[in-house]
């Protein structure tokens, strides 16, 4: 199930639990007659005119949610709308929750529903406007691991006219492999990057344990843990940025396979997953994600360790000033 969290003014809260919430759910149809449908969503909202702590439940539901759909109303505009519903805005942009917007009638977008792009820097609709049966499509194909990855020619052309492009199938997918490929070499050579920054770091610290007096030594290694600390958690995250975005190409790859001969690499996985075997597979970003921890306990243990010196070669002085 996918949970949405819906923000919407007061005026359009009818219009919420009559048409968006079954619709959503499945339990009526475009037309909004009664029908029994699949329905992949948990529909989270706040109740008409709550009052008191409900920034606080609006906040809790919005971290809970993966997709906040905003419905453009009336009044959405209204300046007082923008220290509520602007404010709910605001927290799933500061949450990077996916938006979506849907429109009840035909209304510009308030001011509060325009953001920065992050790459570009223009001021642009956080989101598209989209009808209702768009998101509720969107929302359970991807509670079905599906994507449509073709372009909207192809997806028009008759069966014979797909056909003849098969070939520029297969040459994609091969490109797209490489691109895998090319990525597992680029994590190599991030940890190759990181493993001798840490081991060159590690003997420093040994270096000014022999040379440097206390109790500079202290503030030094102190230094030089922190140091490394900072350098392994950046490490866990580009680690884990490289699993996320080869799990997405993993997902394009089973994609394309549904429309050649043989999946070879959705096959792979499911011989790998398949308990039968009784091995547990472990993934590469789960086994890399190891060192770096290492490392960072390292740092940790010896930073407490510094700090516990620090805090009992100042006792004395605490007890005489005391």
């Amino acid at each position: 199930m996918v949970d949405v969290f819906v923000i919407h003014s007061g005026k359009d809260y009818e219009y919420v639990k009559t048409r968006v919430e079954p619709y959503l759910l499945g339990k009526i149809d475009e037309k909004g007659k009664p029908a029994k449908r699949e329905g992949y969503s948990n529909i989270l909202t706040l109740e008409s005119g709550k009052r008191g702590s409900w920034k606080k439940d609006a906040k809790n539901k919005i971290k809970m949610s993966q997709v906040v759909l905003f419905v453009l109303g009336d009044d959405s505009s209204n300046d007082s709308k923008k220290k509520t519903m602007g404010w709910e805005v605001a927290q799933a942009i500061k949450y990077n929750k996916q938006l979506m917007i849907i429109d009840t009638g035909k209304h510009d977008l308030p001011s509060y529903l325009y953001h920065p792009d992050r790459f570009t820097k223009q001021t642009q609709p956080i989101a598209p406007i989209q009808t209702l049966e768009e998101v509720k499509k969107r929302i359970d194909d991807f509670a079905r691991g599906y994507y449509n990855i073709f372009s909207k020619d192809y997806a028009n052309m008759d069966d014979e006219q797909k056909k003849a492009h098969e070939h520029e199938l297969v040459d994609q997918y091969k490109i797209f492999l490489q691109t895998s490929e090319d990525l597992v070499a680029r994590r190599q050579t991030v940890n190759s990057f990181y493993i001798s920054v840490n081991s060159a770091l590690v003997t420093l610290v040994g270096v000014v344990m022999s040379l440097v007096e206390m109790p500079s030594k202290l503030y030094v290694m102190a230094f030089m843990c922190l140091t490394g600390i900072i350098l392994d958690i950046s490490w866990i995250n580009i680690l884990d940025a490289y699993g996320t975005l080869n799990g997405a190409k993993m997902k394009v790859i089973h994609l394309m396979e549904e429309k050649l001969p043989v999946a070879l690499y959705d096959s792979e996985w499911k011989v790998m997953s398949d308990k039968l075997n009784n091995k547990k597979y472990v993934s590469f970003t789960n086994s890399e994600m190891r060192i770096p921890r290492i490392f960072e306990t390292v740092y940790i243990v010896c930073l407490v360790a510094i700090l516990a010196k620090f805090i009992l070669s100042a006792l004395p002085a605490v007890t005489l000033f005391g």
